[in-house]
């Protein structure tokens, strides 16, 4: 698909009342213009969409965008229609009439986004229309889930390049807003990418004030009461519990502290509700979350992050607390640090990531199947072996992939080898599931050494994501307690102002 770069930038204006490009958007959308496989990085706030909304337009083929939350569909779909945009979701809410008629229109192809899911898009009943509309470009939105999700409980995510093939899509596009180079590694090889062009701009930005504080888990709620009383709403909390969310929204209603909370103990109506008034323009409240609240949420005056716990990753803390400030105004992102709260962490990463022990016991019962020749259902697999049914499902996905086991529509899951070579594959998985095992701990480890670090915060985001040789920040804590300035440009960019301004009163 041949398109200039002034076509470009004039859709970019007259569709989605963008001005002016920002130097990523335009290396990422001639990459996606050229045929390329793509991979953007870009931090909160960069732009992101555009990436496959201006092709969407110039396309005369749809575009299919896979996204992980159906509340971010929604989003999206509002923003497209209010631009006049062909876009349809695809997606678990949609009555049977608007289920059809959405069919009936990517059927007719032609520009169009299709907004879906993961899991619709391994369904029966979507795939005749998709193969009929015949998309040009699949985009991956918020692709890192990819690494971080489909190992566990969205196992879909790993069979989109076994779909993208069976559906003949040939270009893939990637975007999220962190990955270090091991988790764009995951992502390429996940998504079957051809040599993609990577665009990674560095997960920093000026406005954000970054700070950590060491607290003792007693104190910790005092701690945040200080902070909360003094910094201007609205803010996110962030908890790694509903517990956690609960007690720190009653003792904000206690001090009288405008607040509402978001966790999945909530109803769908509930959160629904939370979120909308949360987004309205305007309103100052605290809103006290799990780490559930926040992906695709586009508040522009969020003016502090703060984490109440520890996140599971520095890529979860750089998500998260790139929430803040996307008005390019000062705001703030603070941790507050108890080293108890790491073990919080490690239980929930055991209890989401299938164990090698889990695995073990699957490939037996599979191996047993396949010594009488017949195919398994998931639940009857799930009672055989012990283990849970989302577990199971995830588990045969790994193996599947692996080449291992087949999964055949309506009949469960067939084994492709001989009973033998399956339990040496079993065993072998299972070795890689070790490795990622103490990924995961490397990577919570990190927390605790950013939080203890006496360098720039962003340095040492900066570096854990790629970047050899970041400058400081001069704006974190650490900057301030050191006396490191921000870089000289930005000084010389200051001294400018005032001569530019007498020239114009002359």
């Amino acid at each position: 698909m041949k398109v200039t770069l002034d076509r470009v930038r004039h859709v970019a204006r007259t569709r989605f009342g963008i001005r002016t490009l920002r130097p990523e958007q335009v290396e990422a959308l001639k990459a996606v213009f050229a045929g390329r496989d793509t991979m953007a990085v870009l931090p909160t706030g960069y732009g992101k969409s555009l990436i496959y909304q201006v092709p969407a337009v110039l396309s005369d083929r749809p575009t299919l965008v896979i996204s992980p939350l159906i509340a971010l569909m929604q989003d999206q779909q509002r923003g497209l229609r209010a631009r006049g945009i062909p876009v349809v979701r695809l997606d678990s809410t949609l009555r049977a009439a608007e289920r059809r008629e959405n069919l009936a229109r990517i059927c007719k192809g032609g520009p169009l986004v299709i907004l879906t899911t993961p899991e619709t898009l391994e369904s029966t009943v979507a795939r005749p229309a998709l193969l009929q509309a015949r998309p040009r470009l699949l985009c991956v939105d918020e692709a890192h889930c990819i690494s971080e999700w489909g190992h566990d409980f969205r196992p879909s995510y790993l069979r989109i390049d076994v779909e993208r093939k069976s559906l003949n899509i040939p270009q893939v596009l990637a975007l999220t807003a962190t990955a270090t180079p091991r988790v764009r590694r995951d992502i390429a090889a996940r998504l079957g990418m051809n040599t993609p062009v990577e665009i990674v701009a560095p997960p920093h930005r000026a406005n954000l004030k970054l700070s950590a504080e060491i607290v003792p888990g007693a104190y910790k709620i005092t701690r945040a009461g200080e902070l909360l009383r003094r910094l201007r709403r609205p803010g996110i909390v962030y908890c790694s519990t509903k517990v956690a969310v609960d007690e720190i929204y009653g003792a904000l209603i206690k001090a009288r502290i405008p607040c509402a909370r978001y966790h999945g103990g909530m109803t769908n109506d509930e959160r629904t509700r939370t979120l909308r008034m949360y987004m309205k323009s305007g309103r100052r409240k605290v809103m006290v979350a799990t780490s559930a609240f926040g992906m695709g949420v586009d508040k522009p005056d969020i003016r502090y992050i703060m984490h109440f716990q520890v996140p599971a990753s520095m890529e979860q803390y750089a998500q998260e607390a790139g929430r803040a400030g996307r008005d390019g105004r000062p705001s703030h992102c603070i941790l507050l640090f108890d080293p108890s709260d790491l073990k919080i962490q490690e239980f929930l990463q055991n209890k989401s990531r299938p164990s090698p022990a889990q695995l073990t016991r699957v490939g037996k019962a599979l191996a047993a199947w396949a010594e009488q020749g017949e195919p398994v259902e998931p639940k009857a697999l799930a009672l055989s072996a012990g283990v849970p049914m989302t577990t199971v499902r995830s588990l045969c996905t790994q193996l599947e992939l692996g080449g291992l086991i087949r999964k055949e529509r309506g009949h469960g899951y067939v084994s492709t080898v001989e009973p033998q070579a399956l339990r040496d594959g079993v065993k072998d998985l299972a070795g890689r599931f070790e490795i990622e095992r103490r990924q995961d701990v490397r990577r919570l480890r990190a927390i605790t050494e950013y939080v203890e670090t006496e360098d720039c915060r962003s340095v040492f985001i900066r570096r854990w994501f790629g970047e050899e040789d970041p400058p400081r920040c001069g704006n974190c804590d650490r900057c301030e307690e050191h006396g490191w300035r921000r870089p000289s440009s930005r000084r010389r960019t200051r001294r400018r102002g005032p001569r530019r301004r007498r020239r114009r009163r002359s």
